[in-house]
């Protein structure tokens, strides 16, 4: 008979102490899903943040008729170069305008080389103006100042 009663008091704990393994089970399902999406959340922020298309002019150089220009892609994306402009300080109008369809990939740079029908006065100042598109569309720009020499 002694044996019967402990039995009993034994099945009457197991069966009311099932509540903190269900709480346990549910905060471990609770805590996988939160971080599942903050994953999502920070993984879809770096990836708008990553592929960025941006380009630099390197080294430009404006001497007698002739332009020399250096274009580097410093983005992370591929961008197609479709014009050069170059401007005079404090005008409106271009001095050069050549349309260009060079691909350029992360990284990747280009020389751009030309003659103008008017000669670049020498110590004067000149805004260069490169222009582009990604694949996806996007326009991209750089400009930079240049010193004719």
């Amino acid at each position: 008979m002694y044996y019967r009663n402990n039995t009993r008091r034994i099945n009457r704990q197991k069966r009311g102490d099932l509540s903190g393994p269900i709480y346990t089970i549910l905060m471990i399902v609770f805590v996988i899903v939160a971080a599942i999406m903050l994953y999502n959340y920070f993984q879809s922020r770096t990836s708008v943040l990553t592929t960025q298309a941006q380009i630099s002019i390197v080294n430009p150089q404006l001497a007698g008729n002739v332009y020399s220009i250096t274009v580097e892609n410093i983005g992370t994306t591929p961008v197609t170069i479709t014009s050069i402009s170059i401007y005079p300080q404090n005008s409106q109008t271009p001095v050069i305008t050549q349309t260009i369809d060079t691909e350029l990939n992360p990284g990747q740079s280009t020389s751009i080389v030309g003659t103008s029908s008017t000669q670049f006065i020498t110590g004067n100042k000149y805004i260069v103006v490169i222009e582009g598109h990604t694949d996806g569309g996007q326009e991209v720009a750089a400009e930079s100042i240049a010193i004719s020499q």
